[in-house]
């Protein structure tokens, strides 16, 4: 079976109090995988700025160091779904915003038929209660087998 990791949107402007720890877990996560995207997300052109009329980040740079092998890209919607993606049987997440971006990359993996695989505890949003919500949903739309909790 052919695994990767997807680091989403591990950004300065994503971080907030309850999750600063992440970018470091999620650092020393790349370790266990031969294969890593990396997906940051940028302003320019996103819909989701115009649409919603949100600010966009005020800070588009990674808050890690990726992995020498990673495969780093830029997006400006929710999903870090890349067609080169459909090399792999499953694809381990974790990242930003776990009720947006993870949420939607997630579904965007099942609808191209390969297993999303959930790092719950590598994951955050603006809120503990909102990465929680993020967290049941996936549970309802991917099925609760495809979430890990636990640290590697």
């Amino acid at each position: 079976m052919k695994k990767a990791l997807l680091i989403i949107d591990v950004q300065f402007a994503a971080i907030k109090e309850h999750t600063r720890a992440l970018p470091e877990k999620i650092e020393k996560l790349q370790a266990h995988y031969s294969r890593v995207f990396v997906s940051r997300f940028v302003n320019a052109g996103s819909p989701l700025i115009k649409i919603m009329d949100w600010p966009g980040y005020d800070n588009e740079e990674l808050a890690f160091s990726p992995a020498p092998q990673a495969v780093v890209f830029e997006k400006n919607i929710y999903s870090s779904f890349l067609p080169a993606m459909s090399d792999f049987d499953e694809i381990h997440l974790c990242g930003f915003d776990t009720d947006a971006c993870v949420y939607k990359t997630a579904l965007d993996l099942v609808e191209h038929g390969i297993r999303p695989l959930v790092l719950a505890d590598y994951c955050g949003s603006a809120s503990e209660n909102i990465h929680r919500a993020g967290i049941e949903l996936l549970k309802r739309n991917i099925g609760e087998e495809n979430i890990f909790f636990g640290r590697f």
